[in-house]
């Protein structure tokens, strides 16, 4: 039975983003040793073994970029009990059942599910990706280990709500063939909100810290900082980020920072020249922008060189050094928060090896770009590094979508 949005919103009011993160924060606080019952596997929804390959269910525009999800979650989940084959059993069978009754897609939800260090510790398999550090001089970053990580997407924001809270909360889930609770496995730890798309930011710039009060973000803005993420040329694609072999293969690696936005100064104290050039590239200026609605090319350079012949160095340009095959390592999936009412940027970021993430964001220090004499300091006109604040770092994998629950557990996943 194909279900619709009336229909799904049909089976009660749909919960507001307060509401859901209540009624969700409510079971972070409970705990049970209960066993829930066996549960027989419905058949999988796709043939798809990435969970992380979203990008031909999403809208693209006239010019091929992919467009994110408008409404997104991130889910940080602790245990809720001993992990075991049948709790295993029963949170798959309920994604199934999620995937069954919502498509796969921005009219319905995207999701994937993530595994970071402390789980692997807990079920004594050698964990396939590092813990987080911090990736700068300059900054000291809680380091998120929770069991689990749930990413949920959607343009329609009363849907997403919904599905997160029959997920977390136990609500109802009407169309779905049985429950889709994830409760007998994971409660949850915190979770983080946010949007990305044209206008979006503007409708959240009232009332939000570190957003300018007095000059608006523009319309068709998709993001705080007024420029378009991850345009087609500068995206590694998601064959790219695909582990190809091992036993993770067709799965991936995720890292996500939240980062804290102070953009005053970025509005007031710089034109649209200037966060071009500190945005792109130190010799960019806003008709390049408007003429490569695809990305700009980025070739490798000697920053050193362009700091002292410049006197700032672009975002941009200092990771083209990195880039593999002629594209980045990473899919950005970012988005804008206004998360305890300030400007954020919770940062997702898919990569074949947390190592490609690492020796990208080091790209972005441009240390060797350094140069007090031009004015290039650690932050200052280098790149966006003035504007941003690092306070948290996590590090998960991605499964392939057969061990996307409770892999190395056990008596469920050899």
């Amino acid at each position: 039975m194909r279900l619709t949005r009336r229909r799904l919103l049909l089976g009660g009011a749909a919960a507001g983003a307060t509401g859901v993160g209540a009624a969700v924060a409510a079971t972070a606080g409970g705990h049970t040793d209960q066993q829930p019952p066996a549960a027989a596997l419905p058949a999988p929804a796709t043939g798809e073994v990435r969970q992380h390959a979203w990008d031909t269910a999403l809208h693209h525009d006239e010019h091929g970029n992919v467009l994110p999800p408008r409404f997104q979650r991130l889910v940080l989940c602790e245990l809720a009990g001993d992990p075991t084959p049948d709790r295993a059993r029963a949170a798959e069978a309920a994604l199934r059942r999620l995937e069954h009754a919502v498509p796969a897609g921005p009219e319905g939800v995207l999701l994937t599910v993530a595994w970071g260090p402390s789980w692997f510790r807990r079920v004594g398999v050698p964990s396939p990706i590092p813990a987080a550090k911090a990736l700068s001089p300059v900054e000291a970053p809680t380091i998120d280990d929770p069991a689990a990580i749930v990413h949920l997407a959607s343009d329609d924001e009363a849907l997403l709500d919904r599905v997160e809270r029959a997920l977390f909360a136990g609500g109802t889930l009407p169309g779905a063939r049985g429950p889709v609770a994830l409760t007998g496995l994971l409660r949850v730890r915190t979770r983080r909100t946010g949007f990305v798309g044209a206008g979006l930011p503007r409708a959240h710039q009232r009332d939000t810290v570190g957003l300018p009060t007095d000059r608006p973000i523009a319309r068709s803005a998709p993001l705080y900082m007024g420029f378009q993420s991850g345009l087609r040329k500068n995206q590694a694609t998601e064959d790219d980020v695909t582990i190809e072999d091992g036993p993770w293969a067709g799965g991936t690696t995720m890292h996500v920072s939240a980062i804290d936005l102070t953009l005053d100064t970025w509005y007031h104290g710089v034109d649209d020249a200037g966060r071009v050039r500190r945005m792109f590239a130190a010799d960019r200026a806003p008709q390049d922008v408007r003429d490569h609605p695809t990305g700009l090319p980025n070739p490798d350079r000697d920053l050193a060189a362009v700091a002292k012949q410049r006197g700032v160095v672009g975002h941009a340009e200092s990771m083209a050094a990195v880039r593999r095959n002629g594209r980045p390592r990473i899919i950005r999936r970012d988005f804008d928060s206004r998360d305890g009412d300030a400007a954020q940027v919770h940062f997702v970021a898919l990569q074949r090896s947390i190592a490609d993430f690492e020796v990208t964001r080091a790209a972005m220090n441009a240390a060797r770009a350094t140069n007090e004499q031009a004015g290039v300091g650690a932050q200052v006109n280098n790149g966006i590094n003035e504007w941003i604040t690092v306070t948290a770092r996590g590090n998960y994998l991605v499964p392939p979508r057969p061990r996307r629950v409770c892999p190395g557990l056990p008596g469920w996943d050899a």
